[in-house]
């Protein structure tokens, strides 16, 4: 079966810096479908969409009903086998896509790549994440990485991920007993998590290939400033890890049966 993917791209009122998403969504080297989804913009988001024609589709809802919506909402339109989930501030590099889809399979859950941070201000990288993760690109057992993996976050922003288990990450919202919840904080963390539950390896690009935006506006680099904020995130993400590590149980417990 041949491979196909679409990359979503959820947004809201960035209309300035949505271009250059979309732009490297457009210019990837391997042939992707173009979702863009606007939950209750209020700039000109429309018009930035619109002058992309039928390059990409265009899924637009006047009222905002949060992120995990307007991230679920863009799967679902979803034609592809594969996923990647593009935030409207970040961007990627031209041979992302292919070379993610070089180390899926059969066996694997999802395909990560090396990231780099970038100043929105001077455009230099301030920093880069994962790449030493594992030793090189390929495919690996789950092991290898689950440690990193579950101590800390791969952003969806440096993934492909198999369309189901993105819809079922985020069509139950909040867990079964999540009592601390921040912004789109949850899912991001538990589709990885959900990967190496369903399957036995993951993939791996040792390439900085995807790109984030450091900039005030962020959600990340907003609750950098603040303590409470700070708190909020983790304790969400720890109950996320939590419930893995419940899971992951349980599934051991079954295989004995």
């Amino acid at each position: 079966m041949t491979e196909t993917v679409s990359i979503v791209i959820p947004t809201f009122n960035r209309a300035a810096m949505l271009p250059k998403a979309i732009d490297s969504a457009l210019a990837q080297t391997f042939p992707c479908e173009v979702i863009v989804v606007d939950h209750g913009a209020t700039d000109k988001t429309p018009d930035v969409v619109a002058g992309y024609g039928d390059k990409v589709t265009y899924v637009r809802r006047e009222r905002d009903f949060g992120p995990h919506f307007c991230w679920l909402e863009g799967i679902l339109h979803a034609n592809g086998t594969y996923v990647h989930l593009q935030y409207d501030d970040d961007w990627i590099a031209d041979n992302f896509i292919e070379k993610c889809v070089s180390v899926m399979g059969d066996d694997v859950g999802f395909a990560f790549s090396g990231a780099e941070v970038v100043d929105d201000k001077t455009g230099r990288q301030m920093m880069t994440q994962f790449l030493d993760w594992l030793p090189a690109t390929g495919i690996f057992e789950n092991h290898l990485a689950e440690d990193s993996i579950v101590a800390s976050l791969i952003s969806p922003g440096a993934a492909l991920y198999r369309k189901q288990v993105l819809i079922d990450a985020l069509y139950q919202g909040g867990l079964p007993l999540q009592t601390n919840e921040y912004h789109g904080v949850g899912p991001d963390i538990f589709v990885s998590l959900l990967s190496m539950l369903r399957y036995p390896k993951l993939g791996f690009v040792r390439e900085p290939l995807a790109s984030f935006r450091a900039h005030d506006g962020s959600i990340t680099i907003d609750a950098l400033k603040d303590a409470q904020k700070q708190r909020e995130i983790a304790a969400a993400y720890n109950e996320v890890r939590a419930y893995y590590v419940e899971l992951k149980a349980m599934q051991m417990v079954r295989a004995t049966q």
